[in-house]
């Protein structure tokens, strides 16, 4: 019976550890990435502007080539800049919204005056109209 014991230890042990890896190789599996999310703007002074027209123009031409579909924005006060979520268009081409991805985390701003991100998620969040009173 012993012997039996020897032969199962191993397979045993690898297998416990499959299932205990299991929830944490679940987890580093990456989403659908259907929306980038972008942030820039002053922090004081004004807002980097070399880098500001930099991401207006690569969105811009994002909107007008159909590798995005839907784009929300949202302007910010004295200072410039704006937060905006994307969408990826329909019938973009393959592999443009990536390329539009990396593209926006390539811009580089300069710290002292700007902030800066580039984020992804699965969709953007709609914006809502306020109730009105009947």
């Amino acid at each position: 019976m012993p012997a039996l014991f020897r032969h199962l230890a191993l397979p045993l042990s690898v297998a416990s550890l499959l299932v205990v890896g299991m929830p944490h190789a679940q987890a580093a599996l990456p989403t659908t990435v259907g929306a980038i999310q972008v942030s820039i703007g002053g922090i004081g002074p004004g807002v980097d502007q070399t880098a500001f027209k930099k991401v207006k123009l690569l969105i811009g031409d994002a909107v007008y080539r159909g590798t995005v579909d839907y784009f929300d924005v949202s302007g910010y006060g004295k200072e410039g800049g704006f937060s905006a979520c994307m969408e990826k268009g329909t019938f973009a081409a393959e592999g443009s919204f990536e390329t539009l991805l990396k593209a926006l985390k390539a811009v580089r701003v300069d710290t002292r005056t700007s902030f800066y991100s580039v984020d992804t998620a699965e969709r953007c969040v709609y914006p809502v109209a306020p109730a009105t009173a009947p």
